[in-house]
């Protein structure tokens, strides 16, 4: 597997791409896979404002020290769900959702992880630029 140089920057526009869409990505699956509707909204509503606070500024500091392979970005999704997971052990058990343990604490961490290797796949990975056609596989 073929890794980018350190210093390639890649296109604003696909960073915006991988902001976008990166975050939305655990809560629909962890719908799909748990056939739990009710999950994705409260996904959504974590998932995004982690997304901008902790993900948008450690991604400025890992790409201005060059940090930019693919477990750099998995970090930075870890590290992403880290303030979740503080949030979740000190909230209690809400009726709706199990009670915090490792277990759970993994899997919301395992989330991040995967949020952030979504990222890396849209933002770094690849040169393609994002236009409309290229994301709908129009060929023209």
């Amino acid at each position: 597997m073929t890794e980018l140089p350190s210093k390639v920057v890649p296109q604003t526009s696909r960073i915006v791409l991988g902001f976008v869409l990166a975050p939305l990505l655990p809560a629909f699956y962890a719908t799909m896979f748990f056939a739990q509707p009710w999950a994705f909204p409260i996904g959504v509503a974590l998932s995004y404002p982690a997304a901008l606070l902790f993900g948008l500024p450690l991604f400025f500091v890992f790409r201005r020290r060059g940090w930019l392979a693919w477990w750099h970005m998995a970090l930075c999704g870890l590290l992403c769900t880290l303030p979740l997971v503080v949030l979740y052990w000190q909230i209690g058990t809400p009726p709706h959702l199990e009670a915090f343990g490792l277990f759970n604490a993994l899997i919301l961490a395992a989330w991040g992880i995967f949020a952030g290797l979504a990222f890396w796949l849209l933002s770094i990975a690849g040169t393609t630029p994002v236009r409309l056609h290229v994301l709908l596989g129009l060929g023209f």
